[in-house]
């Protein structure tokens, strides 16, 4: 596979060099240069890279859900994505846009063969840092890093925005985002202050997301807050917790995100002790959300629906 690989991308450097050097005159080769310059623009990209770019691109392939997330909420669908980290399928609350666009395999682990049978004129690369895969999918289109890991989803929002020449519906999304966030703070008025707990669960125990997670920032802007002993910076989550230390996910509201079968999930879980004995198991103040989504690295499109999931369990 390896081997198919190379050749194709040996035959894309080809097939460039030969229309180089197929020029027939410096006039056209002179009428070519200017309308590069008219059609692309150099930027630079969360690596420090110099990229050239097409102005207005066409043919986007994206590989994070983060950059799935902002092109489509920009208003562009790209034609080739990767999935969700850690599954085999696209967010399910992208699943009504994403019906039209091709798999590119796995999370970090993107398909050579299948970016380049999708022909694309750009390929957003999420946070990778594998230079080598970098300069691969560099032979088959220009390639951006869009966004530095454990970054605010914002500005990382701005940095898709920025890529795909969309700075004008990017401030645009934000700003009805926030008018989102604080309507939804209001109609929260009675929670105010009130300490929220975001876990995932896995099969060695629960893990909590740290206070710069993408989840904390949500929170953050319906005025809700982390619980005291959660507040330890960092955008990931914890190792997984014991049995014994069940305290450490405990809070006002307790939001438990799944990748298995919610309900089969929450019910073993109930049958727990250390669960009984904690403050939200006992005012049932405890909820099952899609793990990927809320303790991930979301969008606009991902933000919105965590505070509609924060406000179909606590509004009512």
């Amino acid at each position: 596979m390896k081997y198919k690989i190379a050749i194709m991308l040996s035959a894309v450097t080809l097939f460039t060099a030969c229309s180089q050097s197929n020029e027939p005159s410096s006039r056209d080769s002179k009428a070519t240069v200017e309308s590069q310059i008219n059609t692309t623009r150099q930027i630079e990209d969360a690596l420090g890279r110099q990229v050239t770019i097409p102005v207005q691109p066409q043919r986007v392939v994206v590989l994070s859900e983060l950059d799935l997330d902002s092109a489509i909420a920009l208003g562009i669908k790209p034609i080739g994505s990767s999935y969700v980290r850690g599954q085999s399928n696209f967010p399910d609350y992208l699943k009504n846009e994403t019906q039209q666009i091709a798999s590119v395999g796995n999370f970090g682990q993107p398909s050579m063969e299948q970016i380049l049978t999708l022909q694309p004129d750009l390929i957003i690369a999420g946070s990778m840092i594998d230079t080598q895969m970098i300069n691969q999918l560099q032979q088959i289109a220009p390639t951006a890093v869009s966004f530095a890991r454990g970054e605010p989803w914002k500005d990382s929002f701005k940095k898709v925005a920025h890529l795909l020449n969309k700075e004008q519906q990017a401030q645009k999304a934000l700003e009805a985002y926030d008018q989102y966030a604080q309507e939804a703070q209001q109609k929260l008025h009675v929670q105010q202050g009130q300490s929220v707990s975001v876990i995932r669960w896995t099969a060695n125990g629960p893990v909590y997301m740290l206070n710069d997670s993408f989840a904390s920032q949500i929170l953050k802007d319906i005025g809700l807050t982390r619980p005291q002993h959660q507040q330890q910076p960092g955008a990931s989550h914890t190792p997984p917790i014991s049995r014994e230390r069940f305290d450490q996910i405990d809070a006002d509201w307790l939001i438990i995100g799944s990748h298995l079968n919610s309900e089969k999930q929450l019910a073993e879980l109930e049958k727990l002790p250390e669960f009984q004995r904690l403050n939200a198991a006992k005012n049932k103040h405890y909820f099952v959300v899609d793990a990927s989504m809320w303790t991930g690295i979301g969008g606009p499109h991902a933000a919105r629906h965590a505070i509609d999931d924060v406000l179909k369990h606590l509004h009512n």
